[in-house]
């Protein structure tokens, strides 16, 4: 049995707390925030690099060490730069300080000394030199909360720890 009526329903455009509607404006409203905190708390910017960062481990991206003179190499970049010193002055200029037992090959990247550096927010990366050299690249990647300098062009991953 068809029943039809003259009557119009009454179509509330108002969000009520059961109205898809509305729960599409509760959600959108969340969304908006969480990504605002998100954002707020991936920004990287000269102030988080800015200090004296101490490399405390040094390891390796690709699978490398299994041969004699691999496993050298990879001794002698520890010792070059485990308790090295990067220091990214806020005035613009970096520095570097390796141990003194560090390698007579690793001395060269002293010549990094008094070079600007560079950030670019977006890419976590920094560079040293000019924007038209770069003498050395570092991507900062942040792991449970340790900070890691991985040298572009390199298979080299240092673990840092920033000096207050």
């Amino acid at each position: 049995m068809l029943c039809l009526s003259n009557e119009r329903s009454s179509i509330s455009t108002d969000a009520t707390p059961k109205s898809p509607r509305y729960m599409n404006r509760i959600f959108l409203i969340m969304l908006f925030f969480l990504g605002s905190f998100l954002a707020i708390g991936q920004t990287f910017n000269r102030e988080k690099i800015v200090g004296v960062w101490t490399t405390k481990e040094v390891s390796v991206t690709k699978p490398i060490g299994r041969t004699p003179g691999e496993k050298a190499t990879i001794e002698k970049a520890r010792r070059g730069l485990v308790n090295s010193k990067f220091n990214f002055r806020p005035n613009g200029l970096f520095l570097l300080q390796l141990p003194a037992n560090a390698p007579t090959e690793f001395r060269e990247l002293e010549s990094m000394n008094n070079k600007m550096w560079h950030i670019r927010s977006k890419e976590r990366m920094v560079f040293v030199g000019s924007l038209d050299e770069d003498l050395m690249m570092i991507n900062i990647k942040i792991v449970n909360g340790s900070y890691y300098f991985l040298i572009e062009d390199t298979p080299l991953v240092l673990k840092m720890e920033r000096s207050r």
